[in-house]
């Protein structure tokens, strides 16, 4: 079984209820079934509120190796 991480970010992002603030968010995505690694990113986040899912990818794009997997 392969193992795609942007692809589970994007399932967790996309369920969450916005706008919402960087605790909810990690809060929720770890109700929303997302792994460690997921959450390690989400942790790693500006402690900001996020109005979008594209705009928390937006900020994972920033985040160097980690959130990669999200730039544009």
């Amino acid at each position: 079984m392969s193992f795609d991480p942007a692809a589970i970010m994007n399932q967790v992002l996309n369920a969450l209820p916005y706008p919402i603030g960087k605790d909810n968010l990690v809060q929720l995505a770890k109700q929303h079934g997302a792994n460690d690694q997921v959450v390690s990113m989400l942790e790693r986040l500006p402690d900001k509120t996020y109005n979008s899912s594209q705009e928390v990818q937006g900020e994972l794009g920033n985040l160097g190796n980690l959130g990669g997997m999200f730039k544009r």
